[in-house]
């Protein structure tokens, strides 16, 4: 029983080919129905010239030829019908095996805009879609602002726990930062355990919401999924898109702040270590 509910028409490339796929065989139990047809008319052709006698009553239709003759017209019809079909149906075989190239093109390029441990956009796209959204932002004059996000000391989990927990703190980062943002907003890897996130049509007041949400909700999975003796936390620079600024420039001070916040976070803690010490 097909989960799809009834009435509701499917779309998109794979729904092309399984309606071309489905015309197919259609025409393919035609083209049987019509080889039956074309065998039948051939046995009454073979009776009709070879036993004229026993198979008509008289050898004369009430037609101005004989019956012979209607046989090799009807028998030359059908070839020709069959050798139609048989065209028609190679076109089609290529118009699928076109679809199909198109939509496996398709497939590996949303491969390669995806990022297969964290499931957010790769790097690779974020060139033609920063520049999309300030060539936007620009035209609409809204702002766009950009957080850039990292893991703090991220190296100590790797070395610490082994590679496979790192994986899985980056993709939770990863999630938490999805569930922060809108569904209009952009999550990027940037790079290692890095995470840009591009917010359009936010001012700073919004985007600092944004990032105060951002480190509660890590936080709040630190608590209750600490990763052995490492606390799980981000480093997060915020940034507004100023007109006439290359996304280079964009990118680059919203990772200034970045590291700037990363650096002022280890001086706090450096006193309290050091008290730690003491004690």
């Amino acid at each position: 029983m097909s989960d799809q509910p009834e009435g509701l028409e499917q779309v998109g490339p794979r729904a092309r080919i399984q309606t071309e796929l489905v015309k197919l065989e259609s025409q393919k139990r035609e083209i049987w129905i019509l080889v039956v047809f074309a065998a039948a008319v051939l046995c009454l052709g073979a009776l009709s010239f070879f036993s004229p006698g026993s198979f008509w009553k008289s050898n004369i239709l009430h037609v101005s030829f004989p019956p012979q003759v209607l046989f090799v017209v009807m028998v030359a019809t059908v070839v020709v019908a069959l050798i139609y079909v048989r065209q028609d149906l190679e076109i089609r075989g290529l118009r699928l095996a076109n679809l199909q190239q198109l939509l496996s093109s398709q497939e590996n390029q949303a491969a390669s805009m995806i990022d297969a441990l964290t499931n957010v956009f790769t790097r690779s796209l974020l060139p033609d879609l920063l520049q999309g959204e300030i060539a936007r932002a620009e035209r609409t004059n809204r702002s766009l602002a950009l957080l850039m996000c990292d893991v703090n000391d991220f190296k100590h989990v790797n070395d610490r726990h082994g590679h496979l927990m790192g994986d899985y703190v980056l993709a939770q980062v990863a999630a938490i930062l999805k569930s922060c943002v809108r569904g209009s907003d952009y999550v990027i890897r940037y790079g290692g355990d890095e995470f840009l996130t591009l917010l359009p049509e936010t001012d700073e007041k919004g985007a600092e919401i944004v990032r105060q949400r951002i480190h509660e909700k890590v936080s709040d999975w630190d608590r209750t999924n600490r990763v052995g003796d490492s606390p799980i936390s981000l480093s997060a620079g915020l940034y507004l898109h100023v007109t006439g600024q290359t996304a280079e420039k964009d990118v680059a001070e919203a990772d200034a702040r970045m590291y700037a916040e990363k650096l002022a976070n280890k001086r706090a803690a450096a006193p309290a270590d050091a008290s730690t010490l003491r004690q």
